[in-house]
């Protein structure tokens, strides 16, 4: 049994805008606690140069099911904003140059993007939920699981077509902390 550990955990609040890495994060079947919860519909690429995040969560300590609002940073970190503000949508808009609608959507399920090489370029663009330090296995990951030491179970079933690393469904909730080991049965 192939064995190894987690060494980069990160979490989206925004789809589309850089990350926040985190030292530890709950994870269940909606996936990462708040990951992708957000988006701004219309956006297009330039969304990628703001900055998501929950600032009062410390070790990733959110609720699934009702995760914060997050706190967005505009290119430069000039302004800061809580999700919802009237005032994000107009610097949004005025910075992207199209009109965007804000989204809240707590019920769709997110998958947990598991990544075994690093990603190429700034990892808080790539959309990698848990880095490990594993070898693949033969015969490729599909179908595979990992569990993890504190009890978190995935089953990996699916590479992405849009970034790197291998969509995995939660199989046992719990949580996942950086430096934690990790088996591939």
């Amino acid at each position: 049994m192939a064995t190894g550990t987690v060494i980069d955990l990160w979490r989206w609040p925004v789809l589309g805008m850089y990350g926040e890495q985190l030292i530890s994060t709950r994870i269940d079947a909606l996936g990462v606690a708040g990951d992708r919860v957000h988006r701004a519909e219309g956006a297009g690429e330039r969304l990628a140069r703001w900055r998501a995040g929950y600032p009062f969560t410390p070790g990733g300590a959110i609720e699934a099911e009702n995760p914060p609002y997050p706190t967005v940073t505009s290119p430069r970190e000039r302004n800061v904003y809580r999700w919802g503000d009237p005032r994000l949508i107009v610097a949004l808009e005025r910075d992207l140059r199209c009109r965007i609608r804000p989204v809240r959507d707590l019920e769709t399920p997110r998958g947990v993007i598991v990544a075994t090489e690093p990603p190429a370029g700034d990892a808080g663009h790539a959309g990698v939920n848990v880095q490990l330090d594993l070898d693949p296995p033969p015969g490729g990951w599909s179908g595979t699981e990992l569990e993890f030491e504190h009890g978190v179970r995935l089953r990996l079933f699916n590479s992405r077509a849009d970034g790197p690393g291998i969509e995995a469904r939660v199989l046992t909730a719990g949580r996942v902390q950086l430096g934690e080991g990790v088996a591939l049965g």
